[in-house]
């Protein structure tokens, strides 16, 4: 796989929702500050508790002590202190993100550059940051050897021609398609297995082959699917028949290994399942799509 030495930056809608959230913030403090207020709080401890004072001159730094029936005013002194330096803060932090903004056009300037090349220069060039398309095209080179058919299998093939095992397979695989998502059929994926943990009987034979020795497992996830955009990989995995108990025991035990070992659902994994009277659903499938891969 052709080596990516700088990730494209993803920061732009993050950094314009931070602004977003900082500029309503700013406006909000900027009107709740009591600016008739004068003065500061100042704390000293004594004989182990806090006393309070409030001084509006530097030339008389202790300020008057406030006694504990005006709490009340020390709160709304040191509130006045607090927004007073927090507001700074904020509005120094808005200029810094929209100084990178304006810089480095929204994070975009360095992949910009190769795009505005001609394509004879960028024919001669390896970007630091690869294109979506060069980058997709570089990981689906890898090439792995997957799990074989059983000869009565049914033969069933994708839209882009790989064969599945399932109809369900099929038609996400075609969705994926689809919507341009790279994937891989049956990747294979080695993980370490807690032997104080057993799995039910059939689980070696329905998931897996060991590698070496009994402590690591090879499983064959439905797809590996890539998100081009972040450059994350995302295991998803079809449990078809899950109104069978012993198909749905292997299930709970394949989603246990997978805890185990950090791949977890809704952060690199996804998860679709049916039943006989709950078929995979398109919608369902392009919302999973939308979430994670685009």
């Amino acid at each position: 796989m052709k080596e990516e030495l700088l990730s494209p930056s993803n920061l732009e809608k993050e950094i314009e929702k931070r602004l977003k959230n900082l500029q309503t913030t700013l406006m909000e403090k900027e009107k709740e500050i009591n600016k008739k207020l004068e003065g500061h709080l100042r704390i000293a401890q004594r004989h182990g508790r806090s006393q309070f004072y409030h001084y509006t001159e530097s030339s008389n730094p202790k300020g008057r002590y406030i006694p504990l029936k005006e709490k009340a005013f020390a709160y709304k002194l040191a509130q006045k202190d607090y927004d007073t330096e927090v507001i700074i803060l904020i509005q120094k932090e808005i200029d810094t993100l929209q100084n990178y903004l304006s810089q480095t056009g929204g994070g975009r300037a360095i992949s910009e550059l190769y795009d505005s090349l001609c394509p004879a220069r960028r024919s001669l060039i390896t970007p630091v940051t690869l294109t979506d398309e060069q980058y997709a095209a570089s990981w689906q080179e890898v090439s792995w050897t997957g799990r074989p058919f059983a000869p009565d299998a049914p033969l069933l093939y994708t839209a882009h021609g790989e064969r599945v095992r399932s109809k369900s397979e099929v038609i996400i695989a075609d969705t994926l398609f689809r919507h341009k998502i790279p994937y891989r059929y049956e990747f294979p994926i080695t993980l370490r297995r807690n032997s104080e943990a057993p799995f039910h009987g059939d689980f070696d034979k329905l998931n897996h082959r060991n590698s070496g020795s009994g402590d690591t497992v090879t499983l064959y996830p439905d797809f590996l699917c890539l998100n081009t955009r972040t450059r994350s990989e995302f295991f998803w995995e079809h449990f078809g028949l899950m109104d069978d108990s012993d198909y749905s025991k292997n299930a709970a035990g394949k989603l246990r290994l997978y805890t185990e070992n950090g791949i977890l659902a809704g952060r690199n994994l996804i998860i679709t399942m049916e039943t006989q009277t709950e078929p995979p659903s398109i919608k369902a499938l392009e919302k999973l799509i939308e979430e994670f891969l685009l």
